[in-house]
């Protein structure tokens, strides 16, 4: 439903607030994930965030379930050779 699952957002929450570093990666049948919530959840919470990454992946939320899913297929070889050159990038030093 566009956004990160909840348990995800009540866990985030739930931490104290500290300094560190963080990143924010998600995949999304349709349409893109709106990653800014989390962002600022994160900086909320004292985090810099250093990235964010997105790709499509398959979806089977309620109207695409009665035929098989969306996004089939995904995320695809392309898809995982950006995630981890995402990746890589993080464990450059800030």
């Amino acid at each position: 439903m566009h956004r990160f699952h909840q348990q995800l957002r009540e866990f985030v929450s739930a931490l104290p607030r500290q300094q560190g570093r963080a990143f924010v990666f998600a995949t999304s049948g349709l349409p893109a994930p709106r990653l800014g919530p989390m962002v600022r959840l994160l900086q909320g919470k004292g985090f810099e965030v250093t990235d964010t990454f997105s790709c499509r992946g398959f979806d089977t939320w309620a109207p695409f379930k009665p035929v098989g899913g969306i996004r089939k297929g995904r995320p695809d070889d392309s898809d995982l050779a950006a995630a981890r050159s995402f990746a890589t990038g993080l464990k450059r030093p800030v």
